[in-house]
């Protein structure tokens, strides 16, 4: 068992979307590659712009969607926090769905954490 606390690799990314007047909107990092693992330690989402009636966070491995936490009646530029780490493993894809955008509406997920190869 690795030592969870000797990481290789610090991990920061952000991802930014336009809303959508017609569907939610999905925003995503990419899958976490073979033998690695990556705990992403402080996520937040937001719509910049507008007002979002929900946003989910999820977990999508092998076709099927694992939600973690969910966020109802958000207002314009309120940042949305995660509630405790998330553990991704080998083909994992983290994502922030949101719901009742408008087509103007900038959205962006911040993601921090840590990754580490599995040997």
């Amino acid at each position: 068992m690795p030592n969870l606390f000797e990481f290789d690799r610090l991990y920061r990314r952000k991802k930014r979307a336009s809303g959508s007047a017609t569907a939610d909107v999905r925003i995503s990092l990419k899958p976490v590659g073979a033998k690695k693992l990556r705990v992403l330690t402080h996520v937040t989402v937001e719509n910049q712009t507008d007002t979002t009636s929900e946003i989910r966070l999820g977990i999508h491995n092998q076709g099927e969607d694992y939600f973690l936490d969910e966020i109802k009646t958000v207002i314009a530029a309120e940042l949305c926090v995660s509630r405790s780490d998330i553990l991704l493993g080998e083909g994992d894809v983290f994502f922030a769905r949101l719901s009742d955008t408008h087509d103007v509406d900038i959205l962006v997920m911040t993601c921090v954490g840590w990754e580490q190869s599995l040997k």
